[in-house]
């Protein structure tokens, strides 16, 4: 059988599909009928007439469309949409919902897989051990500790931007997509809004005040109107680009990017500023300031991956992901040893970048000291 889902079709093995089944019900099944109800914005529906042992069964397939938006766009948002509503019509009060029977998922090859029972997930990688690589962090921590840049910084840095580049050319008509991405930014429990409500209250800080946690929602929602129907950037992005763990070089210098996350497709400005906040983060942790050898970085990256794309355009549009990481790196509770006027320089930093009609990586040193 071939279902049709907005502009999605996928196959189904009939055969499977009665396997399935029989072992749902635990009697052999023949498939009778199976035709399309109808389709909305968010699902469509399908009627499945079959016959289990001596008996004739009929159960309505929902299918969630992943092409209207709405955060159902990856796969793993439309088995959360399903799983949820599984759980909620079986504890719904008695009598006022219908029973939901399992959910599956639609496997390449057409088999059908039940997952209905399921209460939680597993992901296997492979292993990442000593000998691909140590964590890029600790070349800054080296680089904060010797206050200077060797050749192999300098080209690491290099390297760092041209991954970019090359990711950043994969592009994506898809313009629901990135206003998604750009929504995440300010709304997502691990994004901007998100990272915030992980924040002791404001009140009880003296780096920061309520009163300017809420103004710099503010600008996020403001800047998110100003850059949401930008969607020609649309890009294949990392999604968690820093130092910490998730770029990682060997000793000939071949990098790994590890732990790819939140968007597949997004503004190539997520990553950018990922990267490129550490650089302001350790020179004012470490050193106290904007300073160098962290200024070279800084501006050697720049130079790199503006001059290989071409984009000046993210200067335009890179100011509320700074924001995010900004609020990121300044966490009390993430980094405890460093000391709150240097959290303060980092608000600086994001207050100025937000009023900033377009981001300039010369500035840096006036957007940290401006109150």
């Amino acid at each position: 059988m071939i279902i049709t889902i907005g502009s999605l079709k996928l196959r189904i093995n009939d055969l499977k599909m009665e396997e399935y089944l029989s072992g749902l019900y635990n009697v052999p099944v023949k498939l009778a009928d199976f035709r399309k109800l109808g389709e909305g914005f968010h699902n469509a529906g399908f009627l499945l007439r079959f016959i289990a042992g001596e008996d004739e069964k009929s159960l309505v397939m929902r299918v969630v469309r992943g092409d209207t938006g709405w955060g159902h766009d990856y796969l793993g948002d439309r088995a959360a949409v399903l799983l949820l509503q599984h759980r909620l019509f079986n504890t719904a009060p008695e009598k006022t919902c219908c029973h939901s029977v399992d959910v599956a998922c639609i496997t390449r090859k057409g088999n059908v897989v039940s997952i209905g029972d399921s209460v939680d997930f597993f992901n296997l990688v492979e292993e990442v051990t000593e000998t691909d690589g140590r964590a890029y962090v600790e070349d800054l921590f080296e680089i904060a500790k010797r206050k200077s840049l060797t050749d192999r910084d300098r080209k690491r840095c290099l390297i760092i931007a041209d991954y970019l580049v090359n990711l950043h050319s994969i592009k994506k008509k898809n313009d629901l997509l990135y206003m998604r991405h750009i929504r995440d930014l300010v709304g997502h429990g691990e994004m901007l809004m998100g990272v915030i409500d992980t924040y002791p209250k404001p009140e009880t800080l003296d780096f920061t005040s309520p009163e300017e946690i809420i103004e710099i929602e503010r600008k996020a929602v403001t800047w998110r109107n100003r850059i949401k129907y930008m969607t020609h950037r649309l890009s294949r992005i990392h999604g968690d680009y820093h130092p910490f763990g998730n770029i990682r070089f060997r000793e000939d210098n071949s990098m790994m990017a590890l732990d790819l996350a939140r968007e597949e497709f997004g503004e190539p400005a997520d990553d950018v500023s990922a990267l490129t906040i550490n650089y302001l983060f350790l020179s004012l942790w470490k050193l106290g300031d904007y300073v160098q050898p962290f200024k070279e970085l800084m501006e050697t990256f720049y130079e790199r991956y503006l001059d290989k794309t071409g984009d000046e355009e993210i200067l335009r549009v890179i100011a509320p992901f700074y924001a995010f990481r900004g609020l990121v790196v300044a966490h009390p509770l993430y980094y405890p040893e460093m000391e709150n006027k240097k959290r303060r320089k980092i608000f600086n930093f994001i207050n100025n970048v937000l009023d900033a009609e377009e981001f300039n990586p010369k500035h840096i040193k006036s957007y940290i000291s401006r109150e």
